[in-house]
């Protein structure tokens, strides 16, 4: 019965397979038919272009009756392999391969024809104003294009129906924005003299979502979003923030800003209340639905959020930030008034409860009032320090401190006070206006901190820090070019630095006692600023005095001293130059003089006469032949030199305390006029003046060059050494 029941089915089985081949035969024919028209079809409208406007239906209802036989012949074929699962015949494979290959034919006729319905679609569903579905549809066709697991690439028309997928695509965006932006439009946006701008919402369309939902369909809404953000935030709400402006609506349907003046800043009242209209007039048009419930004036907040909290903060809430205790109690209205206008934006919807961007900033209130006291401090002493440093007082010393005779330690042994009256004292000068008024707001500064509350207390006293900070840093470059080349002024910024200095070295230990009790464990002093004004005052000093110094050298160089020997005579501009450059020395006694402090002063002048003097001694120690004649003209300019150098100190007699080579100056003149006799008698054995001032091989040149080749001159040589 078994061996019969099996005859049977493989009977059966062979029969069946012999009408699956028959049948597969037929539909593979009736398919490559098909692939042939789809093809011809599709040349003639996305290649030739040729209108085909009925045969296209034909051929999706064949290719959808095809589609459905071989679904029929696939189950067929999955029940006989089921059968003989023991062992599938090679003819049944090779049916299932013929299958396959067909089945992928016609899903590429069918991807084909489907391609075809999108492009009619999209067309008609544009001139029907259905842009939702024009825009899915277009996607649909990027989806079908695209496809990693499609074939249609391999295919020759495939170009073709690419570019006609991009020019239906192009077309469709700009059509949608070209008609968007006649539904929104601005103006005076693109005029920079223009004061009015406009935001207009047409009101005779009602096809505005439609819009704004297909641009977000074909992913291009966001790019729209931000220009529409930037162009609110730079044309309308920034004038609002920060110039005086007049905002209305017309018809409800315009809303207009005409800027009045922009020097002037309006109060924090008309800010917020144009604000407010503003977003009623944005939540009134633009709370269209985008997608999921998302409406166009929530997705245009992370374009524009950022830009309102700092644009608001910066320009406006921070300008009525209290700058006194007094005020502080009157800012809790304007809190209020910042909060409403935040959840005016919640029940909008333009921001939810938890992102009040306004919040954080008015919590910190105290924080804030004491940024601005600072800040205020701050920028009125950088004022005081852009002042002219010409305009100066004479600065007179303190009382001297009065020191007992006798002092005793902890173990009560006595100690003589050996100190001078003068010790711990700025030395009579002149300093500027505002290096006074410096330490004048920096005591203010502190008085204020020993009033007031701890954390306030310590701000204050690092703000004080701040203030001479800021002198070394700012008065050096704002006041450069003077210092660098006005004597005066120079010289007046170095007193500066050493009187805000002075005061510096007992400022931190007059208020120590008078501070909060609990900053006393800080280290409240400045003695690192003192250092830094000290270095600052003095490099620039000294570099003033080389400047001075290299003036005086540049003239020498033209004075015709290099050239001695070589002429009979002593050069003209050899007498110009020397006068031209105790003219110049001159000069300084008349700028520093009653400005520096005297000891100070008389340094300075002599550091570069000494130069001066040095320079000369040189250059005429290294002339090899000086004529009689030339030597007597040199010892006259010289002692014109004598008789005019010490006049440039305040004790004319004290002259060589300040210029270390001046007595070696007034041996050269000596010299130059002396005879072999005298300046054998001045040297001594080398131990007279002249050996204490001179080099033995200098003095020798000195002798050659101004005497003679003679046996006496060669006895004096001899004997030098």
């Amino acid at each position: 019965m078994t061996s019969f029941l099996t005859e049977v089915l493989i009977t059966a089985g062979k029969l069946e397979t012999m009408n699956l081949n028959e049948k597969i035969a037929e539909i593979q024919k009736e398919i490559t038919k098909l692939k042939y028209d789809v093809q011809n079809f599709m040349d003639d409208n996305y290649i030739e272009f040729t209108s085909k406007l009925t045969k296209d239906q034909h051929l999706v209802s064949k290719g959808e009756k095809l589609f459905e036989e071989l679904n029929e012949l696939q189950k067929k074929i999955d029940d006989q392999v089921k059968i003989e699962l023991s062992g599938s015949t090679k003819e049944l494979k090779t049916l299932s391969q013929a299958l396959k290959e067909s089945n992928m034919m016609l899903q590429l006729s069918n991807q084909l024809l489907t391609l075809h319905k999108c492009i009619k679609s999209v067309k008609n569903s544009e001139e029907e104003k259905r842009y939702v579905d024009a825009a899915c549809t277009l996607c649909e066709m990027q989806m079908i294009l695209y496809n990693p697991q499609s074939d249609l690439r391999d295919l020759d028309m495939f170009t073709a129906i690419e570019e006609e997928h991009l020019n239906l695509y192009t077309s469709f965006l700009t059509n949608t924005s070209s008609l968007l932006r006649e539904r929104i439009c601005w103006t005076g946006v693109e005029d920079k003299d223009t004061n009015v701008i406009t935001l207009s919402v047409k009101d005779q369309f009602d096809d505005m979502q439609e819009l704004i939902q297909g641009l977000h369909r074909i992913d291009n809404l966001s790019s729209y979003q931000h220009k529409f953000a930037n162009t609110l935030m730079d044309h309308i709400i920034n004038p609002i923030i920060n110039d005086d402006c007049s905002v209305y609506v017309v018809n409800e349907k315009v809303f207009t800003i005409e800027i009045l003046n922009k020097k002037k800043s309006p109060s924090y009242k008309s800010v917020l209340y144009n604000l407010e209209l503003l977003f009623k007039f944005l939540h009134q048009h633009f709370n269209v639905i985008t997608h999921d419930d998302k409406t166009f004036l929530q997705e245009i907040k992370p374009h524009l959020l950022d830009r309102l909290s700092a644009s608001l903060t910066t320009n406006c809430i921070s300008r009525i930030v209290p700058t006194s205790s007094a005020d502080v109690k009157n800012f809790t209205p304007i809190v209020q008034a910042i909060y409403d206008f935040q959840y005016f934006l919640v029940k909008i919807g333009f921001i939810t409860s938890e992102e009040l961007f306004l919040t954080e900033y008015t919590n910190n209130i105290d924080k804030l009032f004491i940024e601005r006291i600072c800040q205020d401090l701050l920028a009125k002493a950088r004022i005081i320090m852009k002042k002219d440093l010409h305009d100066c007082i004479t600065y007179e010393p303190q009382e001297p401190l009065v020191f007992t005779k006798d002092a005793c330690d902890h173990d009560n042994m006595k100690i003589d006070a050996k100190l001078s009256d003068k010790a711990f004292q700025l030395p009579r000068c002149q300093i500027s206006k505002s290096a006074k008024e410096t330490l004048d707001i920096a005591r203010s500064i502190l008085d204020e901190a020993c009033s007031s509350s701890d954390s306030y207390a310590l701000r204050l006293f690092y703000t004080c820090r701040n203030v001479f900070e800021m002198y070394s840093g700012l008065v050096p470059e704002h006041h450069r070019k003077f210092l660098e080349t006005i004597p005066q002024q120079v010289a007046v910024f170095h007193n500066n630095c050493m009187y805000l200095a002075h005061h510096l070295l007992t400022l931190g230990h007059e208020y120590r006692d008078k501070l909060p009790e609990s900053l006393k464990t800080y280290n409240l002093a400045f003695a690192d600023q003192i250092l830094i004004l000290r270095n600052v005052g003095s490099t620039y000093f000294l570099e003033h005095m080389k400047y001075q110094r290299n003036i005086i050298f540049d003239i020498l160089k033209e004075s015709g001293l290099s050239a001695l020997g070589q002429s009979p005579e002593l050069q003209p501009n050899t007498e110009r130059a020397l006068r031209q450059c105790i003219r110049q020395l001159e000069l300084l006694k008349t700028v520093w003089l009653d400005v520096l402090p005297v000891n100070i002063y008389c340094r300075a002048v002599g550091c570069i006469m000494n130069s001066m003097v040095e320079d000369l001694i040189t250059r005429i120690v290294s002339v090899e032949d000086i004529p009689a004649d030339v030597a007597t003209d040199l010892g006259t300019l010289f002692n014109m030199i004598v008789k005019r150098a010490p006049m440039i100190f305040p004790e004319p007699q004290e002259i060589h305390q300040h210029v270390r080579k001046w007595e070696k100056f007034l041996e050269l003149i000596k010299v130059l006029g002396a005879s072999l006799k005298e300046i054998e008698v001045r040297w001594g054995g080398g131990k007279g003046p002249l050996a204490h001032k001179f080099t033995a091989s200098q003095v020798k040149q000195l002798i050659r060059a101004l005497f003679q080749n003679t046996e006496r001159r060669s006895n004096l040589l001899a004997s030098i050494k």
